[in-house]
């Protein structure tokens, strides 16, 4: 689930930071002070149009009843003032915390700079992590960049057994993890999902791993982008579905620095897609009249 703070947006485990107390404060003081000040206007106008005070009782409660009417005029004027001071403040606050949060998914996120993820690997029974180191080095050696079990420093899929879903077998996921990360870079510049010669998705797929953070808002950006629930999602080289004539073309994770980057087939290309916010806002700049 995705959740938005300052239009960003983070998993369940980094929910914005919702200074809400103070200004629920004010403005309970801000209600009581107008519940009483038409009372006061009204007692303190009927004073002024009355006869003038003649005995000492009469000029005190003239001169008190001035004197609250003129202190509460000024108890609003500095509440408004405090208001604004507080509605500043609990903005700073919360723009400080979605930056260090923000900071936080992108640490995470380099913490897996070296990891990858492959799906659609077959998986015989009794496999060994040898079978599994093998098989994945001659899967990725297709894309013309070599590759031998030695260049993996730790390979283990994600499950034990194969999902059957809609009568196909899906292979359990794989992450492995490269002893050199200029190895794993391009092996991702290299490998295509989409197999331009046979014109159509490779049965085996590789993305780089992904924290929840980001693995959400990619499923967030591609749900936007293909809304027709009935429609299987498409791989990040593969076509998918546009949006009141909006045609995407790919969306792919770059680096933890300039996070997803999006191309549309009109030719449209925008990055550092870290939050929802930073989508929406792109797509929204460049097509006003796009709706999901």
């Amino acid at each position: 689930m995705v959740y938005n703070t300052r239009s960003h947006s983070y998993s369940d485990d980094l929910q914005g930071y919702q200074p809400a107390y103070p200004q629920e404060r004010t403005r309970d003081i801000d209600r009581r002070i107008s519940d009483m000040t038409p009372t006061l206007d009204h007692m303190y106008n009927t004073l002024l149009a009355g006869l003038e005070p003649k005995s000492d009782f009469e000029k005190a409660v003239h001169t008190y009843l001035g004197l609250l009417h003129s202190q509460v005029k000024e108890i609003k004027i500095e509440q408004g003032k405090l208001r604004e001071e507080i509605a500043v403040r609990s903005r700073n606050v919360m723009e400080t915390v979605d930056e260090m949060k923000l900071s936080v998914v992108k640490t995470e996120q380099y913490g897996r700079r070296d990891t990858v993820t492959i799906v659609g690997l077959s998986k015989p029974d009794n496999e060994t992590e040898k079978d599994l180191s093998k098989k994945v080095a001659e899967a990725l050696s297709n894309s013309g960049e070599t590759v031998v079990p030695d260049d993996f420093s730790a390979i283990h899929r994600n499950s034990k057994d194969n999902r059957h879903v809609r009568g196909k077998v899906i292979p359990p996921s794989i992450t492995v993890r490269f002893s050199r990360i200029s190895k794993k870079d391009n092996v991702l510049r290299s490998y295509r999902n989409f197999d331009p010669v046979a014109k159509k998705p490779r049965d085996v797929k590789v993305y780089q791993s992904l924290t929840k953070h980001y693995s959400d808002l990619r499923i967030s950006i591609y749900k936007f982008l293909n809304p027709d629930p009935s429609s299987p999602e498409s791989s990040a080289d593969g076509k998918i579905c546009n949006v009141d004539g909006l045609k995407p073309k790919w969306v792919t994770y770059q680096s933890p620095t300039s996070g997803f980057a999006v191309k549309l087939a009109s030719g449209e290309y925008f990055n550092n897609v870290h939050v929802w916010g930073d989508f929406e806002s792109a797509i929204m700049s460049r097509f006003p009249n796009c709706r999901r």
